[in-house]
């Protein structure tokens, strides 16, 4: 495929001579594979009465599927495709101004351990039919440059054109100035929005707006489910702290980065270690290259690592730290107090605590019994090992569960040697249980709930070297 050819794929203004209906396209499509309406419907699995409906222009607006599996038969890509499309969209698309995508800014760091949700995530949106797709996970994950890695990607391949919208816009002369005051503006919630002028812009070309920021204005998010009925081709990448309540459109969770255990080595040899530590080592400037060959070094680092759950936010803050304490005494202090670490030097904001502090206090009392008996789970669990029995897991417990997991209290934590699920609390929030002096809640395997299977009270774990 020449350059010329790949540009004219992926172009987001229309040919204005590009005219013919829907109907006189899947006509023309169908005659020049040399099959008859009835052989297309054997190929797509569409009746002969739409197929005929369609090219006789008697029916409009084709169901999505309709028009996919039509197009899957017809073995039509790229440009031929997209004609199609763009016709079932109707007359009314204009496409959008050629210097309205400005690139998304580029990421000037490093991203570590976030390959597979990269790929999942890019897969999701080219291959998935998922449109409208929620990036949800607790503050310090690293939601924010996940998404600013997909958007890039997406924009490098040139597989699809990506708008990244700005919290703010304002009115200007420039196309691409106006069409990013319009975005500003759908999702501030402004009254005086104007969500016809961004559909007739969209059109039904495929196109990724990336909403960087987790705050949007009330009736945002029914805004942008609207501008997606009305735009075909559009997909649109978000990030949240929690996922929809609705059921609308489909999260994708991201969770702390792996710091299990693995075999303690030189800072070379990046397969020897988990992504949290991979990441704590490309912070770690302030030590000497002699430093992070010390197998004691690593063990205390690593120890550090898991004591802040792999919260890269958390772990970019601690690595500050060395530059004024040693690794042994940093493994020492996250011990007492790992929240101590999670904040950078010099800076008094509540950060973490705060954040996860709201969320355990927004429990309902159920849940928050819950989240109390997994914590006294010092390992990592199963369903089964933490519930009294498999009949016990049911939708309640289920429920709690994943709950707790999308508020990021609670983590999976790998699989067990049968290929189970495990889970565990986060190393924070077992400490925040402790600050609290929770009592232990009596048992309830009464009410077929959990079975308490510590003894009472919330242990901190230990994590020396």
């Amino acid at each position: 495929m020449n350059s010329t050819q790949n540009r004219d794929e992926h172009t987001v203004t229309p040919d204005p001579q590009a005219s013919p209906s829907l109907g006189a396209e899947l006509k023309a499509a169908r005659r020049r594979i040399g099959v008859t309406q009835t052989q297309l419907a054997d190929l797509s699995s569409v009746s002969v009465r739409t197929i005929r409906d369609l090219e006789l222009d008697l029916t409009q607006n084709p169901r999505r599927e309709t028009l996919r599996l039509l197009l899957d038969g017809l073995r039509l890509t790229g440009v031929q495709r997209a004609r199609i499309e763009e016709a079932a969209a109707g007359p009314s698309t204009r496409g959008i101004p050629a210097d309205s995508l400005t690139p998304p800014p580029a990421v000037l760091e490093p991203t570590i351990g976030r390959e597979r949700d990269i790929e999942a995530l890019m897969s999701l949106i080219k291959f998935g039919g998922h449109r409208l797709i929620r990036v949800v996970g607790m503050a310090g994950v690293g939601k924010s440059r996940l998404i600013q890695e997909v958007a890039g990607a997406m924009d490098a391949s040139a597989q699809m054109p990506v708008v990244w919208a700005e919290p703010e816009g304002e009115p200007a002369g420039r196309p691409a100035d106006r069409l990013q005051a319009h975005v500003a503006a759908l999702l501030r919630g402004d009254a005086d929005a104007e969500p016809d002028r961004l559909a007739t812009a969209f059109g039904s070309h495929h196109i990724l707006l990336v909403v960087p920021d987790a705050t949007m204005g009330p009736g945002a998010e029914a805004a942008l489910r609207r501008l997606l009925v009305q735009c075909r081709g559009l997909h649109v990448l978000y990030e949240a702290r929690e996922g929809s309540k609705g059921g609308a459109g489909t999260d994708y969770p991201v969770f702390p980065l792996s710091a299990a255990d693995r075999s303690a080595g030189p800072a070379g040899r990046e397969s020897a270690v988990s992504p949290a530590l991979r990441l704590m080592l490309s912070r770690c400037g302030s030590l000497e290259r002699e430093a992070l060959a010390d197998s004691r070094v690593m063990a205390a680092l690593a120890g550090i690592c898991r004591s802040l759950d792999g919260i890269p936010r958390a772990i970019e803050a601690a690595a500050a730290w060395l530059l004024l304490y040693s690794p042994d005494q940093l493994l020492s202090l996250a011990g007492r107090d790992p929240f101590k670490l999670a904040t950078p030097p010099g800076n008094d904001t509540a950060g973490l605590r705060a954040v996860l502090g709201a969320s355990v206090t927004s429990l309902r009392p159920r849940d928050a019994d819950v989240l109390r008996r997994l914590a006294a789970h010092a390992l990592p669990w199963t369903m089964a090992q933490a519930f009294a029995s498999p009949e016990q897991v049911g939708d309640p417990a289920l429920g709690a569960v994943h709950l707790l997991c999308t508020r990021g209290l609670v983590r999976p934590a790998g699989w067990d040697a049968g290929g189970t699920p495990r889970f565990t609390v986060l190393n924070l929030v077992r400490h925040l249980l402790a600050e609290s002096a929770a009592p232990a809640v009596p048992a309830l395997e009464s009410r077929g709930s959990l079975r308490w299977q510590s003894p009472a009270g919330v242990e901190s774990p230990s994590y020396a070297a």
